[in-house]
């Protein structure tokens, strides 16, 4: 599910196809469809309420973006489901590209290892899987690389930011 803000406000968004999506408006999931026009310009529809928007200028990634529905100007922010979960790890989208140490999300037990040192990684592969309240959590690359140093062993018990494994 994504979450876009718009100006202030956040709303959540599940994709059922690119021009089709659920977004929840007040707590309740209304349906949506849109149609690319060209050229930066959209059709939004809602039912029977048609609306046209704007495209005036988007970031490289197309996470920042601003449109114009009729004479309203609205700044958007788009975060995806891994944008969200860095954010609960205290990063931010930008930063995964940097990342150079893996770090325990919370306190826990290491209860296997999945990678060597050395191993080329990609961003999603997982790496290690560490117990915490009872629930088993696999902990995924953040970014493609290579693996330098493991730092958590299996049956260790780790604290959360412990550094579990660094990269080249």
């Amino acid at each position: 599910m994504l979450q876009i803000k718009v100006n202030t406000t956040i709303f959540s968004v599940a994709l059922n196809t690119v021009s089709e999506f659920k977004a929840e408006l007040n707590g309740k999931l209304v349906d949506y469809e849109m149609e690319e026009l060209g050229e930066g310009r959209f059709l939004l529809r809602r039912g029977n309420e048609v609306v046209e928007l704007f495209v005036l200028s988007a970031s490289e990634e197309g996470k920042e973006i601003e449109i114009q529905v009729g004479q309203n100007y609205y700044k958007t922010e788009v975060q995806t489901e891994f944008d969200q979960l860095l954010g609960t790890m205290g990063f931010k989208s930008g930063d995964a590209k940097k990342l150079k140490e893996l770090k325990s999300p919370m306190p826990g037990k290491i209860i296997s290892v999945l990678v060597d040192e050395g191993a080329e990684v990609k961003a999603g592969d997982p790496l290690l899987v560490l117990e915490a309240m009872k629930m088993e959590n696999v902990l995924q690359c953040l970014v493609d690389g290579k693996v330098d140093k493991i730092m958590a062993t299996k049956g260790a018990s780790v604290n959360k930011n412990d550094i579990l494994i660094k990269f080249v």
